[in-house]
């Protein structure tokens, strides 16, 4: 589906009744990055899957990408259906822009759900990004994403699930170089750092990181648990950086179980 914002278009997907999560993907992918688990999570809880500004079938005006613009796409989007407050889940990029969701329109946020994530940029990531970047530039698209492949999942897991690394291949066969420069000048103008602004988190945040990330190191998921006052950490061991699909069993457990616990606390009814 598509939702007219204010002239913007941005895809989603909608599956599902009882407490909506709106999922956030990371940098160069799309709402496939969920495919693993919303079957199981739209049994219990309204999975609202999006492609934000500049990626998958979104529109993608040619403007500086800032986390702000991404959070306020976000919020119309929760405008256009109706919904007052909904759960925010982003995964490793999609990390950033639900800290700024949550710091910018707190009354908008029931809880939070961080996947790989971080509250800047950690010098590993830049410097994994940037070999990924030359992998594009020297030997093509088809050399780059293999090169992801190799540092996003974990070998263990990477040898034996081919379907799903197809998966997470298909997500990313569009040419990153043009959102990545949006993004980048997003960026500029916006820097990343959310570590001053942790603990003003109020909302009920669950945190979920890959012990053996090599993007983003478990210790950036440690520290924000120690920041954000009211948060639970779940550290998967032999992971990687996407843990909703390579634990996406254990993945939709954690959540489920996370959402269930807060909407008991809250009073509310699925």
């Amino acid at each position: 589906m598509r939702a007219n914002l204010d002239g913007f278009q941005m895809y989603y997907e909608d599956v599902g009744k009882g407490a909506p999560v709106i999922f956030i993907h990371g940098w160069g992918g799309d709402s496939r990055e969920w495919k693993l688990v919303i079957p199981e999570l739209a049994k219990e809880i309204r999975c609202i899957a999006v492609d934000l500004r500049g990626h998958g079938q979104s529109d993608k005006p040619n403007e500086p990408y800032t986390q702000s613009l991404f959070a306020r796409d976000l919020i119309s989007l929760l405008n256009y259906l109706g919904i007052d407050r909904a759960y925010f889940c982003g995964a490793s990029m999609g990390g950033y822009v639900a800290q700024k969701v949550v710091l910018t329109y707190p009354q908008r946020v029931r809880g939070l759900i961080l996947v790989g994530a971080s509250p800047y940029i950690p010098e590993q990531t830049v410097k994994v990004s940037g070999k990924w970047a030359e992998t594009l530039l020297g030997k093509g698209l088809e050399a780059f994403v293999e090169a992801q492949v190799k540092d996003v999942f974990h070998p263990a897991f990477a040898r034996r699930h081919k379907e799903t690394i197809d998966i997470f291949r298909e997500s990313k066969r569009v040419p990153p170089s043009e959102v990545s420069g949006l993004i980048n000048k997003g960026m500029q103008i916006e820097p990343i750092d959310f570590r001053k602004s942790l603990r003003e988190i109020k909302a009920p945040t669950l945190i979920i990181h890959g012990r053996d990330d090599q993007i983003v190191p478990v210790e950036y998921a440690e520290h924000m648990h120690k920041q954000i006052p009211n948060s639970q950490l779940a550290v998967l061991p032999l992971c990687g950086h996407l843990p909703v699909m390579e634990r996406p069993t254990y993945f939709a457990d954690l959540l489920l179980y996370f959402i269930e616990k807060t909407e008991k606390k809250a009073g509310r009814r699925k």
